[in-house]
């Protein structure tokens, strides 16, 4: 029986996955064409200061590269090109030899030009990512190998059914809840094969993310959260303004939060089965009270976790308030503020909820029904 569930539970990820693709492959299709910049990699073979120029500025500074082509229509050849550093470190990008390079060819013209447009980070992103997943499946055995299956499954999803589908239009929340939800159920599925500690992690993990969207939602228009808060928004919003911005920032709060609740899910059912198996005759009150027990001390590191993510990647933001002396009670009430406040609240209340949820299900699931009324525990 559980053999089954597995086989079944892969063929409908699978077949998710590749209506993810058939839905991907439309939306590139409709997409408006690029222009006639291409991206290729090369390597720095030599840089080579020259002279100012009468027009330019006193902090520029002019150099000639020299590097090797590592990919395009003109792999292997050795060019030379102009680059210019304006004192700007933002903007600059100083090279020396043998650094991999990102370019930018323009092949409009009657010979093509290149242009360096940033450091190849292929190589370190491939390195960590490896060693990201040796350790999953080195130490996590089997269950790691399905554990990577799942996150991959989750991010395929992501890229190419969720994006796509807020892309066309369609209710971000609603999008993202329900593929979030069903995607939840499978993995978990996949990973713990059926049992009753599955239904129960399903279960505390899907109820505390819908949570965790009703409150969003509810917050965010209370607030009157536009969603364009963040330049990335604001530069979709040139670009595309048919898309629900409001309903993007919940989603995603929603997703943010996806990881920290499904943890916390696993973990208390894992814990109420473990406690089941050591003492079978525990009664449903004992069980569930242990399982509430358990969930506490889940709740300070996992809350913190979570919010300490989102200060973290705001580090910047907080420091220039801080060096502009601002007033934090008008610091709380800028949208973008109020926009990650709300994203690590909504987030912390919906793990803290899956906790009482899955200790609910599980009691129910692993306690027989003539046991389920007495208290053998105390």
């Amino acid at each position: 029986m559980k053999r089954a569930v597995q086989t079944t539970c892969v063929l409908v990820l699978i077949s998710v996955l590749f209506l993810a693709l058939l839905l991907s492959g439309s939306v590139l299709a409709s997409a408006p064409p690029q222009d006639d910049s291409v991206i290729y990699r090369g390597r720095i073979l030599d840089v080579a200061p020259i002279e100012p120029q009468p027009y330019d500025e006193d902090s520029w500074e002019n150099q000639i590269i020299t590097m090797h082509l590592l990919s395009g229509p003109h792999q292997g050849e050795t060019i030379q090109i102009l680059h210019t550093l304006t004192g700007h470190p933002y903007y600059d990008l100083v090279v020396k030899e043998g650094d991999r390079v990102v370019l930018e060819a323009d092949f409009s013209g009657t010979e093509p030009e290149y242009f360096l447009s940033d450091f190849s980070r292929k190589t370190p992103l491939a390195v960590i990512t490896i060693l990201f997943i040796l350790s999953i499946v080195f130490i996590g055995g089997r269950q790691g190998v399905k554990a990577v299956i799942s996150l991959v499954g989750m991010g395929i999803v992501i890229l190419t059914m969720i994006l796509p589908l807020v892309l066309r239009g369609h209710n971000p929340i609603v999008v993202t809840v329900g593929l979030s939800s069903v995607l939840t159920g499978l993995f978990i599925l996949l990973v713990a094969g059926y049992s009753k500690k599955t239904a129960a992690a399903v279960c505390g993990t899907v109820g505390g993310l819908v949570t965790a969207g009703i409150l969003a939602y509810i917050s965010g228009k209370a607030s009157y959260l536009t969603g364009l808060a963040s330049s990335e928004a604001q530069m979709l919003q040139y670009m595309d303004s048919s898309i629900d911005f409001q309903g993007l920032l919940f989603s995603g709060m929603i997703i943010g939060a996806l990881g920290a609740i499904l943890d916390v899910g696993i973990s208390i059912a894992s814990a109420m089965e473990q406690i089941k198996e050591a003492d079978p005759t525990t009664d449903f009150k004992t069980l569930f009270s242990r399982g509430i027990l358990v969930g506490r001390d889940l709740i300070a590191t996992m809350s913190n976790t979570l919010i300490l993510a989102y200060v973290g990647s705001s580090l910047p933001l907080l420091l220039l308030f801080q060096a502009s002396q601002s007033s934090w009670s008008e610091v709380l009430n800028l949208d973008m503020v109020a926009s990650e406040i709300i994203r690590a609240m909504t987030g912390s209340i919906g793990l803290t909820l899956a906790i009482p949820i899955t200790a609910l299900v599980s009691a129910l699931l692993l306690v027989k029904p003539q046991d389920k009324g007495q208290d053998l525990g105390n």
